[in-house]
């Protein structure tokens, strides 16, 4: 490192020389086109006959790091500039974030040839690598066109739109994605639409399939009007759909990152549309992307509360809630926006009404600097009889409710804290519908999920629901997962290994001790988990590696993970796999202090741990600590 300073230094001074006779050519916050992710930007690039320089900033999570790689390069007309130095952070080193989220440094590269009017900057080329492409040295760039239809670039918003009443069905949904505005080495990853299931409370997920360059299909069963979200890369699209739709997605990416550019934002940019049932309510929401997140009452972080009586508690939720709702009307927003503002809005008041006791809890641990691996020894308010009373002020009965995002989990968290059947039915001031119906059916339907078969006490709730569509999803679900449980194990590949009788406390060094004199790599992963699912596509090129240096590779999991969902998954991960219970799992997490997943580890032959790291470190970390033990 001092050597590289002192070279920086050096080539600083020859820049300065440089400067008396005519000076480097400087582009501040230059435009670019594609970006993979906001963390970076470049500043400035400074262009002189020895160097090219780039001055990034940075932006992230304070405590977080980010790294750069050594094997970091520009591009210029097709050739690669390797990156020769850096000031302010050192290359291939964990570079912690300050207290602010910002940061700056610098990067040398080799001089370019003058003339050159773009380069790429490309952070290695691995998959989660920082990229940005474009990246103007004129001052004079181009005019980007999105590339999408003229009929999505045209589509005009209709302000009086009214949001169409929630249908329930069950059907197959067929979702076309047709991406634009790629470069080669953008990773899309694990790409997949995600549905927000009502009946089960998972996201139903479907792999898209690559019809030809920039068009991928994505099919998934829907039993209600949901919402759903595109996920690829770093992007995730929202949107609504109705079962049994055909719906279209038209997505520009270096247009979305024109229009989200920190630097030269391009506001009036149109990015993306849709065709099919929800096409004006979801291009509304590409052209307000704001609304929907900003409608809701945070008092995680409002430590006034600590001074108010439930009584009050409640009152001051109803206030914020009809100052927002106030706002919503005086906005100028499209009707249909507005009504789904409302309808997050609702969920937001009702989980804050529920949430009385760990709000308190929240603010009061912030105020005191209380870690949360430390006991409380005070009680805090909870909402009582009387204060969930005081949700007979909203209308239980909107069907438009569905809209929310939090919909499914608002209502499960409702019908698990209130017991009582008489007090559910007077705060929804009915005695029967959708709130009864979840109440009644939803414990019974993760069954279908898990395989379980009913009981004929539980077939009589689902029948006394107020629809028989309950026990028709049931039905459906649970056959849908009989079958691709069956698939699975049919393709094999991987071993379900049996969990070891063993004490909780002692179960994970009991399953190690299974394979003594033999390296361990353990994944501790869910199904639900994006980053778990992008680090094991990004693991695979290593593992051949692995297997032959004779490392066992565990995979372990918990319930909840929906098992015929996770079995499904085994065949594409290989190796040898563990379903713990929740009990098991809670016990262990708390031993190993694992907060999070994923989480790995790295057994030597004697059973000992030698590694441990929640979130992927990397191919060259995990290959750097096996050849330690393999």
């Amino acid at each position: 490192m001092k050597k590289l300073h002192f070279l920086f230094i050096l080539l600083a001074g020859f820049i300065i020389v440089g400067c008396a006779d005519k000076g480097p050519k400087v582009i501040e916050h230059p435009v670019y086109g594609l970006q993979n992710f906001k963390t970076v930007e470049v500043g400035k690039v400074v262009l002189t006959d020895t160097a090219t320089i780039l001055h990034i900033d940075a932006y992230f999570h304070p405590g977080n790091w980010i790294r750069i790689d050594s094997a970091t390069y520009i591009q210029a007309d097709g050739k690669k500039y390797i990156i020769e130095g850096s000031e302010g952070i050192e290359l291939n080193t964990e570079h912690w974030m300050p207290e602010s989220g910002e940061d700056h440094f610098t990067l040398v590269f080799p001089p370019i040839p003058k003339g050159t009017k773009k380069i790429d900057f490309i952070e290695s080329d691995c998959d989660d690598c920082f990229k940005i492409w474009d990246i103007d040295l004129t001052g004079k760039a181009d005019e980007y066109k999105p590339d999408l239809p003229e009929e999505v670039l045209n589509f005009k918003i209709d302000k009086d739109y009214k949001l169409p009443a929630p249908e329930f069905k069950i059907a197959k949904t067929k979702v076309t994605l047709y991406l634009t505005g790629l470069k080669e080495g953008y990773a899309l990853n694990n790409m997949r639409l995600a549905v927000s299931n009502l009946f089960t409370q998972e996201r139903d997920e479907a792999t898209g399939k690559k019809e030809s360059e920039g068009k991928y299909v994505f099919e998934v069963d829907m039993y209600s009007t949901s919402q759903a979200y595109l996920l690829f890369g770093n992007t995730r699209i929202s949107m609504y759909l109705n079962p049994g739709e055909d719906a279209e997605v038209y997505y520009d990416l270096t247009a979305h990152s024109k229009f989200n550019s920190r630097y030269n934002p391009e506001p009036e940019f149109i990015y993306g549309g849709f065709k099919g049932d929800f096409a004006q309510l979801n291009t509304q929401f590409l052209r307000y992307p704001d609304v929907q997140q900003q409608y809701y009452i945070n008092l995680y972080e409002d430590s006034s509360i600590l001074d108010m009586t439930s009584q009050q508690y409640v009152e001051y939720v109803f206030k914020l809630y009809n100052e927002k709702i106030a706002d919503i009307e005086g906005k100028d927003y499209p009707e249909a926006l507005k009504e789904v503002a409302k309808a997050e809005l609702k969920s937001s008041l009702v989980q804050n009404i529920l949430s009385m006791e760990r709000n308190y809890m929240v603010n009061y641990r912030e105020k005191n600097n209380i870690d949360w691996d430390k006991p409380v020894e005070k009680d805090f308010p909870k909402a009582t009889n009387n204060e969930l009373l005081a949700l007979k002020k909203i209308d239980f009965k909107d069907p438009l409710w569905i809209y929310s995002e939090e919909f499914g989990y608002v209502i499960s968290y409702l019908t698990h804290i209130i017991s009582s059947d008489q007090l559910l039915n007077e705060i929804a001031g009915t005695d029967s519908g959708i709130i009864q119906d979840i109440k009644k059916a939803l414990p019974i339907m993760q069954k279908a999920v898990t395989l379980i078969e009913l009981t004929p006490e539980e077939e009589k709730i689902l029948s006394s629901t107020s629809t028989p569509y309950y026990k028709e999803v049931f039905d459906y679900i649970f056959e849908k997962s009989k079958r691709e449980q069956e698939e699975a194990l049919a393709k094999g590949g991987f071993v379900i290994v049996p969990t070891p009788k063993s004490t909780n406390d002692k179960l994970l060094e009991t399953i190690i001790a299974q394979y003594k004199g033999k390296a361990v790599f353990v994944d501790f992963w869910a199904t639900w988990c994006g980053p778990c699912l992008n680090a094991m596509k990004t693991i695979k090129p290593i593992k051949p590696e692995m297997k032959d240096k004779g490392v066992v590779s565990l995979y372990i999991s918990n319930t909840s993970s929906p098992k015929p969902k996770w079995v499904n998954m085994l065949p594409d991960i290989g190796g040898l796999h563990y379903y713990l219970m929740e009990d098991q799992w809670k016990a262990l997490s708390d031993k190993y202090g694992i907060r999070g997943i994923p989480t790995y580890m790295i057994f030597d032959k004697n059973g000992k741990k030698v590694f441990e790291a929640t979130g992927y470190p990397g191919n060259n970390k995990i290959k750097e600590e096996l050849a330690k033990v393999w």
